[in-house]
């Protein structure tokens, strides 16, 4: 099918905006002549005319629709015609192909009702049931609900929804002339000096738990002082006074340029400064998609592995506390792991990535513990990663991690597979997945001979037995933490079988049975477990 007119779909902060920039370029270059329309939050769409290959820009006004429904009553005639009014538009535009990168129950609602023929994400059935159309797209809602072994950055699962093989290894923002004036001028009325580096500190977060303490902005901006750099502190306005407490004991008075800059301006800002360091936010991703090395801190609910900054050498310090990550519900009363990240050791990465010097960076990852320190890089099939730059022993995360990326590259982009590395991990609940796969498929077998035989008894009898074997499967996820990816992709394949006949239905379980032994006995195989797992796991394949 010629592909003319594509919808991406993106209703979350402007980070996650700046995310879709590299599959915004790929589906430009996958698909010459189509017209590329994002449909974006009102209050974050303005970085989308800074992100290349946009055709048009489609502002959603959220906030009013919040209003017009908590206002109840007579207003939820006007919320209804709002919503009429958006899908009316959108349905008006005839998409193709539409990517939804929005997991909320919203989102799939609006794709449900725009009639589009080929949706990738979430949406809704025609009786109103969810759905997440596309290997990749279930596979990304996996992981969000098992973070701690996502082993892909969010990019690259964009990315892969749209079927893009290949895409830019960093992200894309084109910062306006009147904005690098605007920087110019700002820096230069704060007292940057010519020819001086200058280093950016993001002080905000969305959450309290999320940011790095004051104190310990303040502690390391007096060592990158201390050092001979210009400080220039970054954020919104809700900031300002974080920036003041950083600015009070420091001998030389930072750049203050918190509420002062527009998405354009903040852009401009942090092309000109040589490095930023920041917590997971924003302006991370502004600054990577500027060209801007970064050093970035995670800790609480903040993973690298899945939101870090895209592209090469920025630097990633996790503090890996044995609770990370938070779940995002999660109010943590003793923030501990945020203070492992001390101004002494960030100063030192900041200093050494500035000085391109990665053997000091190496002895420093290698003294942190347990603080890890990771270097953005690109595998062979040009996937984001994260290198432990410490080159030391994998912990049991890093492995399965690895093992589950392998497998996932293996089976949905047919990768060559790594060879085994024998962690000591139990891998007997892979073997279980396998063995249940088997007995899913032997099921099917014989319901296809109840079906040939019209014996609805059997059918029904047989289907009881079949959901028996997915309550089975579920519970080996849930009593198994570290299988749980495989059991939560499995479980959204199911939900997702559609067909108008009984025969094309067990023809898609069949499938969803097979993926999951070749999945279970791949990732078995990669961590050691017995041959014949694999083997097994092959047979259900033919």
């Amino acid at each position: 099918m010629s592909v003319e007119r594509i919808l991406v779909l993106n209703l979350t902060r402007f980070g996650d905006l700046l995310q879709t920039s590299p599959t915004i370029a790929a589906l430009a270059e996958l698909h010459p002549g189509a017209r590329i329309t994002v449909a974006a939050e009102r209050n974050f769409a303005a970085v989308c005319e800074g992100i290349p290959g946009i055709d048009r820009l489609y502002r959603v006004d959220l906030d009013r629709l919040g209003t017009l429904v908590l206002e109840g009553g007579e207003r939820l005639l006007d919320a209804h015609r709002f919503v009429r009014d958006v899908v009316d538009e959108l349905r008006a535009m005839r998409f193709d192909v539409a990517l939804n990168f929005s997991s909320s129950r919203m989102s799939a609602v609006l794709m449900g009702l725009l009639g589009i023929p080929d949706v990738r994400g979430w949406t809704m059935t025609s009786d109103g049931f969810r759905a997440i159309r596309h290997p990749w797209a279930r596979l990304f809602a996996a992981n969000c609900l098992n973070r701690r072994l996502a082993p892909f950055n969010l990019v690259d699962s964009y990315r892969s929804m749209a079927d893009a093989p290949t895409g830019p290894d960093r992200l894309l923002y084109a910062v306006p002339d009147a904005a690098r004036t605007f920087a110019s001028e700002l820096l230069a009325s704060g007292g940057a000096r010519a020819g001086e580096r200058l280093v950016a500190l993001q002080l905000g977060a969305s959450r309290d738990t999320r940011r790095w303490p004051t104190a310990s902005f303040a502690a390391l901006a007096r060592v990158l002082q201390e050092a001979g750099l210009q400080v220039v502190l970054v954020g919104g306005s809700s900031e300002r006074a974080l920036a003041l407490e950083v600015a009070r004991d420091l001998a030389r008075p930072p750049i203050d340029a918190c509420g002062r800059t527009d998405i354009p301006g903040l852009g401009a800002v942090l092309e000109r400064v040589d490095l930023l360091v920041t917590g997971d936010t924003g302006p991370m991703h502004m600054a990577a998609a500027v060209g801007t090395p970064v050093v970035a801190l995670f800790f609480g609910p903040a993973l690298p592995f899945d939101t870090g900054p895209y592209g090469r050498d920025h630097v990633m310090l996790h503090a890996a506390a044995p609770c990370a990550p938070c779940d995002h519900s999660v109010t943590c009363l003793n923030p501990f792991c945020r203070d492992w990240l001390t101004p002494e050791l960030v100063a030192r990465a900041a200093l050494a990535r500035l000085g391109g010097d990665w053997d000091d960076l190496a002895r420093a990852a290698r003294a942190a513990a347990p603080v890890r320190i990771y270097r953005g890089r690109f595998d062979a099939s040009g996937y984001h990663l994260c290198e432990d730059v410490a080159g030391g022993a994998p912990s049991a995360s890093d492995v399965l991690r690895w093992a589950y990326r392998a497998t996932w590259l293996a089976c949905l982009r047919g990768a060559a597979l790594p060879e085994p590395f024998p962690a000591g991990i139990d891998t007997g609940p892979f073997a279980a997945f396998v063995e249940l796969a088997l007995v899913g498929l032997e099921t099917c077998s014989r319901m296809r001979g109840a079906l040939a035989r019209d014996d609805v008894a059997a059918l029904a009898s047989l289907g009881e037995e079949l959901e028996g074997v997915d309550r089975r499967i579920a519970r080996v996820g849930t009593v198994h933490p570290d299988a749980a990816p495989i059991a939560q992709v499995f479980q959204f394949g199911k939900e997702n079988l559609e067909d108008d006949a009984v025969a094309g239905l067990l023809a898609r379980t069949e499938e969803l049975y097979r993926d999951l032994a070749r999945t279970a006995a791949t990732l078995r195989a990669l961590l050691g477990g017995a041959a014949e797992g694999k083997a097994r796991g092959n047979a259900a394949l033919r």
